[in-house]
């Protein structure tokens, strides 16, 4: 969507040719029906509408802080909580965790029926699921510190990318490995200081947040997609064909069991105080 086609006005209103009360606007395709599904929870009917990317999104945070634009923007958190310069706003709704794929990926039950689809029986991969994302998590604890450290300190470093295959054991590996994510730290260390380290540890080891929620979503989905194939292969013989979009398919209502899980209820919440006070 070409925002210079609309005014403030108009962009404010245009849930109402779709019977909705309240616009949202969204930054790409994966997330209107993330943020439909949460406000479905919230009980509120919402137009929903990405913009095409993150730099597209920029232009409706500056029409919400300088022209108090009624509109809001749900999008992504990118551990916001910890920059100096996240812009914080009553219009603006943001993800429990870096992105809508940790909360996506963090839920085992439709995870675990597709398994057991594959493998065609019930199968309990819970232990091996939690194990999992524990141990992925702790595995690049170092590079979440960097990946803040760049962010916070505008260091314009690229740490974790867009998928974590270079970090991966293995092509077809859903284990990181120790030996290659030291190699990468080496080689861009030296764009950091001890202090700017030191104080991202701080904040991070001070969180409630668990690390799983501090890793940015893309670079989970090859590994999860490999932990499926190897699950699958280790029942049956033989690994399946999947996609990222089979993935998202596949996790993207997070609407069971919500008021048991942090990450969703915390921005039902939220969205709820926006709608009360509207």
């Amino acid at each position: 969507m070409n925002e210079l086609e609309y005014s403030t006005e108009a962009l404010e209103v245009k849930g109402l040719f779709y019977n909705k009360k309240i616009t949202v606007y969204v930054e790409g395709k994966d997330d209107p029906l993330f943020w439909d599904n949460l406000f479905s929870l919230a009980e509120i009917e919402a137009h929903i509408e990405d913009v095409g990317g993150k730099n597209e999104l920029e232009k409706y945070y500056d029409k919400i802080i300088n022209e108090e634009a009624t509109f809001l923007i749900a999008t992504d958190n990118d551990n916001s909580e910890f920059m100096d310069d996240t812009i914080n706003h009553p219009n603006i709704i943001r993800s429990y965790g870096y992105s809508i794929e940790n909360s996506m990926y963090y839920y085992l039950p439709p995870i675990e029926k597709t398994v057991s689809n594959f493998c065609r029986q019930k199968l309990d991969i819970s232990d091996e699921f939690n194990n999992w994302v524990v141990n992925f998590s702790n595995s690049v604890y170092d590079l979440i510190i960097l990946d803040i450290a760049n962010n916070r300190f505008k260091k314009g470093v690229s740490i974790f990318g867009d998928n974590c295959y270079r970090f991966l054991t293995g092509q077809k590996s859903h284990k990181i490995c120790s030996t290659k994510t030291t190699e990468f730290i080496n080689s861009v260390k030296s764009h950091f200081t001890t202090e700017e380290i030191n104080e991202v540890k701080d904040l991070v080891d001070q969180s409630e947040k668990e690390l799983w929620f501090m890793i940015k979503g893309h670079f989970i989905t090859h590994a999860l997609i490999n932990l499926i194939k190897h699950t699958v292969k280790k029942n049956t013989g033989t690994s399946p064909s999947m996609t990222p979009d089979f993935i998202y398919s596949m996790t993207i209502d997070c609407r069971e069991d919500w008021e048991n899980r942090i990450d969703i209820k915390t921005v039902v919440d939220r969205i709820k105080e926006i709608n009360n006070s509207a």
